[in-house]
């Protein structure tokens, strides 16, 4: 909008002497000597034509558009002739807005504007998408700071999967693509990205944190465009990153195509009896290779306890992946987990984790138990692609029990349990004693057909005991001690 041209009116100055003195002063503007034209150009302002000339240097400031001249800008001290020079320019150039948006090109609302003057006049005001500070007049002929500032739902645009990315990105597996995106993975603002930013962003999707604590309770960190220091008026333009959002606020997928990859995690329905504590495995619908997932359950917390999840398939998994204490404050249990190494490889039909569960009523398990809407239920197969999650239940008979061989019975230690499996893949092992109390609990693999496994309980009370298959009874004990 502005241009700077330097002009010699002395004959001896050739073009190759303006050009050197420009160097020698770090000056880049449009510059012509003698042999440029220069004497021609300058005669209008020395002849007397817009006023007495008064010799070198004279500043003149010529209108764009109309070619009105302001002639010899002249104050008491360099400071002063820079400041009527800027003055001037500011009153000739048209009021700009400056605006606020993402890096997508998407205009960022309801984002506070404090503008300060060193040790002197500040005010604030809200800005959505675009603002001005032409009409200020405190802030004409000084220079001050703008600084944006936005707390927003810290959750907006963060999922495991920004997590994922992190990860990979971290190992080298796929680096970012932008360096925006370096700002926005900065969840604990240290300026660098390391697994502590994995570790915050959990954090706030598992609810055990409401913001980003180091972040001086901003959700959004802003990059000015280009930088510079704004005076007279002037504003700066923002790009504002969403923290924690590695793909954008604005990002759009194509939900039909989302859809259609559906994953389905699969558990069997079953009564569930009134202080009794199950172990509810949930199956994977189909043979995945998993970098990361996020889900939560909804359930009554004066129906069903979610006692513990454990997940034996997926590295890295403990207590620090999900939040338990948000089912009696919210209803809901949220969960996060990322492979931080490597992937984790599961067959179908195999247990992706396992629910510990506790009955506080008589219920069925499908009316009770379901999949929240307060955090996107997805799994991630790569760090490309997001696929959602849906949660299944198999409708068996629910009267029909899977009886299993317990031999010897009664027994003075270890026995041993054959059954017939109908899959390849895992089977949960309970005993559980006359007070509800599961004593003993194991993992054992099966293959489709027969099978046998021995169990050592290393109980110290003897009595009779129920047998529980992935958290159906299926047998009695008598255990001798």
């Amino acid at each position: 909008q502005v241009e700077f041209m330097l002009l010699s009116d002395k004959s001896a100055d050739t073009n190759p002497v303006v050009a050197s003195y420009l160097s020698s002063k770090n000056l880049t503007m449009p510059a012509a000597g003698a042999d440029g034209g220069s004497l021609a150009a300058v005669t209008p302002y020395k002849n007397g034509t817009f006023g007495p000339f008064q010799g070198t240097p004279t500043f003149v400031v010529i209108t764009p558009g109309t070619g009105e001249v302001f002639y010899d800008l002249r104050g008491n001290s360099p400071e002063e002739t820079m400041g009527l020079i800027s003055q001037k320019i500011s009153e000739l150039l048209p009021a700009q807005d400056c605006f606020v948006k993402s890096y997508f090109d998407n205009p960022i609302d309801s984002v506070q504007l404090d503008v300060a003057i060193p040790g002197g006049f500040d005010t604030s005001f809200t800005a959505s998408g675009t603002y001005s500070l032409a009409s200020v007049p405190e802030l004409q002929n000084a220079a001050y700071a703008i600084t944006p500032f936005k707390n927003s739902d810290p959750l907006q645009g963060l999922s495991t999967y920004d997590l994922v990315k992190i990860a990979s990105h971290i190992l080298g597996i796929q680096p970012f693509q932008f360096p925006w995106q370096m700002i926005a993975a900065d969840m604990n603002c240290s300026g660098s990205v390391t697994t502590f930013d994995i570790v915050e962003g959990r954090k706030v999707i598992l609810g055990i944190n409401n913001g980003f604590s180091a972040c001086g309770g901003a959700t959004w960190r802003f990059v000015p465009e280009p930088d510079g220091s704004p005076s007279n008026g002037s504003c700066l333009n923002f790009r504002g990153i969403k923290i924690g959002d590695l793909t954008g606020p604005y990002f759009a997928p194509d939900d039909k195509a989302y859809d259609r990859n559906r994953i389905s995690l699969v558990y069997d329905d079953c009564r569930l009896e009134s202080g009794q504590v199950y172990t509810l495995p949930i199956r994977s619908g189909t043979d995945i290779n998993i970098s990361g997932l996020q889900l939560a359950f909804d359930l009554d917390p004066n129906i069903l306890q979610i006692r513990r999840i454990s997940a034996p398939s997926l590295p890295g998994f403990d207590e620090r992946s999900y939040n338990p204490a948000l089912q009696a404050e919210e209803g809901y249990l949220p969960v996060s987990w990322v492979a931080f190494d490597s992937q984790a490889d599961v067959k179908e039909d195999a247990p992706l984790m396992l629910l510990e569960i506790r009955a506080l009523h008589d219920v069925l398990l499908s009316d009770i138990l379901h999949l929240s809407t307060r955090l996107k239920a997805e799994i991630y197969d790569g760090v490309e692609t997001p696929r959602p999650l849906g949660l299944e239940w198999r409708n068996a008979s629910l009267d029909e029990q899977n009886i299993a061989k317990i031999s010897p019975n009664p027994a003075k230690s270890a026995f041993y349990v054959s059954l017939e499996s109908e899959r390849d893949g895992a089977v949960m092992a309970q005993l559980v004693n006359a007070e509800g109390r599961t004593v003993f609990e194991k993992s054992f693999p099966v293959v489709k057909g027969p099978n046998r496994f021995q169990i050592d309980p290393a109980v110290t009370v003897g009595g009779l005991y129920v047998l529980k298959l992935d958290g159906k009874p299926s047998g009695k004990i008598v255990l001798l001690r």
